[in-house]
């Protein structure tokens, strides 16, 4: 029976769509492994397959092994690591206790020869005049503590240092230091200190392992400096030279920064390393 106006293409036969269900019911091996399964029972090896798959498993089990042996020796590995790192920051910790008491009693000692000097030196006119030399060039080199108005410049990092465009910028940095100081010398500072660390001659500011140091110890935000000099003008002159620039600038990456002048600051002395010269015939 045909549709009207359209051709009958037939049906697909039955038996045709079959065929190759047919075949592979009759036929189910491949005919070339049906030959290598005739020639292995003709060889008398008909457990060829067997060999092949027990092989393949000891295989496997020996893979699994050398998994195993090498995850045990990573995660050991790992745990000696762990154990070094925590014994090697203990000993930090306490060598930097050590260093902190030591450093308070050096101070403790400086302060009792510094007092003895001067009831020596005061006993006569000569020593008098001495002492008061003394006190001048100790004063300038840094190693005696001095007081006085001045200016504090405190700086910290960015209120929130990862979400900041540059966060390396919003970050103080020895450089923004080094400027500062150099700008409150330069508007007639007389004593400079920096979170407690007296500058000198012999002073440095540099930044290592992500931290600033001064006087070859590590310092953390914020950071106040502290400059005995006249109050009434040392502010204006340091804002109108390189320091104040400079801080303009950090301010612009998102470093928090104040200054203020100051009636009264205590800066402390400082115990500088003195290198001292030698000849060629004493050098080894």
């Amino acid at each position: 029976m045909t549709v009207a106006g359209k051709k009958n293409h037939g049906t697909r036969p039955r038996d045709a769509s079959m065929s190759l269900l047919n075949n592979i019911f009759a036929q189910p091996l491949d005919p070339g492994y049906q030959q290598a399964a005739a020639r292995r029972e003709k060889s008398g090896d008909p457990g060829g397959g067997s060999r092949f798959s027990l092989a393949l498993v000891v295989g496997m089990l020996a893979l699994g092994l050398l998994l195993a042996m090498a995850i045990l020796q990573a995660q050991g590995t790992a745990s000696v690591i762990s154990a070094e790192r925590e014994g090697l920051i203990e000993r930090i910790r306490v060598q930097e206790e050590q260093v902190e008491r030591l450093s308070e009693s050096m101070d403790s000692l400086q302060s009792e020869i510094s007092d003895l000097e001067d009831t020596l030196l005061r006993q006569s006119a000569t020593g008098q005049q001495l002492r008061d030399r003394l006190q001048l060039l100790r004063s300038a080199a840094g190693t005696m503590p001095v007081s006085g108005p001045g200016v504090a410049v405190v700086l910290d990092d960015a209120e929130d240092v990862e979400a900041a465009e540059n966060p390396q910028l919003a970050r103080v940095l020895d450089v923004d230091l080094q400027l500062v100081v150099n700008g409150l010398w330069t508007a007639g500072a007389e004593a400079i200190s920096i979170n407690g660390q007296r500058l000198t001659a012999l002073s440095g500011i540099r930044g290592a392992n992500n931290m600033i140091h001064v006087n070859h110890q590590p310092l953390k935000p914020p950071y106040a400096v502290w400059a005995i000099g006249d109050s009434r003008t040392l502010p204006s002159r340091f804002s109108e030279n390189i320091g104040g620039e400079s801080l303009r600038v950090a301010a612009s990456h998102g470093v928090r920064y104040a200054v203020r002048a100051e009636e009264a600051l205590d800066l402390p002395a400082a115990n500088p390393s003195l290198a001292y010269a030698e000849s060629p015939e004493e050098v080894p």
